[in-house]
């Protein structure tokens, strides 16, 4: 039997899957309901507008959408974590990860250059020494 501080007030509970303490885990559950109802209503909506409508924090749906809570066929968007872009999945927009992967590639290249260089440079280098006979 652990004990854990709750990650949305800070209590002291005993841990449990959700994370939670009981009174918190009632209050994301009714929460959720009422993202769902606004939803159906809208099907598409930002993380923002979400948040206006409703009054939940945008912290606490952002750790919804990551447990996977809402189902259903809407579509909420949020802030890539670099550049603000609104997208629907994953952490990075497109441009943001491809220009990471970009990068990632350029790294790449430039030690593979490097290896091929050092190795040449030991292929031309490459003497044989012996020992002479008295």
């Amino acid at each position: 039997m652990n004990l854990k501080n709750c990650t949305g007030c800070g209590k002291l509970y005993v841990e449990n899957p959700s994370g939670l303490c009981p009174e918190c885990f009632e209050k994301e559950e009714k929460e959720e309901l009422i993202i769902t109802e606004y939803m159906r209503k809208v099907d598409k909506a930002s993380m923002k507008q979400i948040h206006e409508e409703t009054g939940v924090s945008e912290r606490t749906i952002m750790r919804m959408m990551k447990k996977g809570r809402f189902v259903g066929n809407f579509e909420i968007s949020y802030p890539c974590e670099l550049c603000g872009a609104p997208i629907t999945e994953g952490r990075l927009c497109n441009d943001c990860g491809m220009n990471i992967l970009s990068q990632a590639n350029k790294e790449k290249a430039k030690d593979e250059k490097k290896e091929a260089e050092r190795q040449a440079a030991l292929k031309r280098s490459g003497r044989m020494y012996t020992r002479e006979k008295d």
